[in-house]
């Protein structure tokens, strides 16, 4: 029977799955802190508030910043049609420039994989569970990859 693997806070077990866990990543030359700041940062239409989005002290902040985005003024045009593209691209640097959280990832074999937000009905298993479903790609992707070089 598979197993179904629930996290949310990075204080839990599985916490290393949440997109506030600390795990620097570059992506374009630019360093984030974590994959909120990465996720959160893209929002911006503006490079100086993406800069100053993805320096936020803390996930918490860089969150709170890219929601206070508005649409029509500081959130890029594209957004909506954007949003899970770029978040998979975040969660594969995560899971890809971080070797120890790569293999964590793996060990979950063949886990189902679920964000449990209390309240988020796009990414968390509430609603659509995207971050979850996102999260499984990347185990994939990076699998497949595996084998390829095995080959």
């Amino acid at each position: 029977m598979t197993q179904e693997i629930n996290f949310y806070s990075r204080k839990e077990e599985y916490g290393w799955l949440s997109n506030f866990w600390r795990s620097s990543q570059t992506i374009n030359n630019i360093e984030y802190p974590t994959n909120e700041h990465y996720y959160q940062s893209q929002k911006a239409r503006d490079l100086e508030i993406k800069k100053w989005i993805a320096n936020a002290p803390n996930p918490y902040l860089a969150m709170k910043a890219g929601r206070s985005l508005r649409e029509g003024k500081e959130l890029r045009h594209d957004w909506n049609n954007r949003k899970v593209q770029i978040m998979f691209i975040g969660l594969r640097e995560k899971f890809n420039q971080n070797i120890e959280l790569k293999q964590k990832l793996l060990d979950t074999d063949d886990s189902i994989l679920h964000e449990d937000s209390p309240t988020d009905l796009f990414w968390g298993k509430k609603g659509k569970d995207m971050l979850g479903k996102l999260l499984m790609k990347v185990r994939e992707e990076i699998k497949l990859k595996m084998l390829d070089k095995i080959q």
